[in-house]
């Protein structure tokens, strides 16, 4: 017996069928369940289109609007830079006769900082393919952390390393490995208070992959929000731009790895794993 499966715009999608080896008559009662089979299969397939097609959507408008942000932050960098360039030399020259040079100092970093937001808004929307090697990834993290220290003094936090191999191999564009963990580090910082602990863990499983983790005993991320960490343009800083995660989460992506976060008892773990 087959009973046929309709779509709510009438289209029929198939059927449920009913075999039996021995042909006999089906009863009533059981041509009603099969009935009621294909009603309910015909609501899980209009539920599941329906969902596949919003998914759909959604990315291909996130997708527009990187693209349309790429062509305007192209356009804008270049517009933007060249009176900058210009400002600095002018600030420069203004201040070079004078002894105390707080002010030129604080207005070239001011710049310095518009600078680099250019930069930031240029890698989320027009990102580079990274130039892969073969690493150690304990010393490009070792690396990254021995760069970040002298922040972590100033806000007067501890940072600690622990390895549990010697030597672990990875092929990665090292440049942007330390990117990510420069921003990751960043953010455990300023999310601890005075005297705060942040803790790197990295460790290999089997001899396929390896696992960064970054834990902070600071105030937590509310659960609320968590999803949409990485977000461009998203942040639960105030006046943070997002941009640093999300370009960390584009790379992690384009080394086929995974970057994940979550609320600990104390604290935040951001947790990495990168092939080998």
């Amino acid at each position: 017996m087959g009973v046929p499966v309709y779509l709510q715009n009438g289209k029929m999608y198939g059927t449920v069928c009913a075999i039996d080896p021995e042909p006999y008559a089906f009863t009533q009662d059981e041509i009603e369940v099969m009935e009621r089979l294909s009603s309910i299969f015909a609501v899980i397939l209009e539920n599941a289109t329906n969902s596949s097609c919003n998914t759909v959507d959604d990315k291909l408008m996130r997708l527009e609007k990187l693209a349309l942000l790429g062509q305007l932050s192209a356009g804008l960098a270049h517009e933007l830079r060249n009176p900058m360039q210009s400002v600095k030399g002018f600030v420069q020259f203004l201040f070079e006769d004078q002894v105390d040079n707080h002010f030129r100092d604080i207005v070239l970093s001011e710049i310095d900082q518009m600078d680099n937001l250019i930069h930031d808004f240029l890698l989320v929307t027009q990102p580079t393919a990274p130039k892969k090697g073969h690493y150690d990834i304990n010393e490009v993290v070792c690396e990254t952390v021995e760069f970040i220290q002298s922040k972590a003094a100033l806000h007067n936090v501890e940072m600690s390393v622990s390895v549990d191999s010697d030597k672990f191999d990875v092929y990665v564009d090292r440049i942007q490995i330390k990117q990510v963990m420069i921003n990751i580090l960043k953010n455990a910082i300023e999310a601890v208070e005075e005297s705060g602990k942040v803790m790197i863990n990295v460790s290999t499983i089997g001899n396929k992959e390896v696992t960064i983790e970054v834990v902070d005993n600071g105030i937590g991320i509310p659960i609320a929000v968590i999803g949409r960490l990485g977000e461009p343009f998203f942040s639960t800083k105030e006046g943070g731009t997002g941009l640093g995660l999300s370009i960390s989460k584009r790379i992690i992506q384009e080394h086929k790895g995974t970057i994940s976060f979550e609320n600990k008892k104390d604290g935040t773990k951001v947790t990495i794993t990168l092939p080998k």
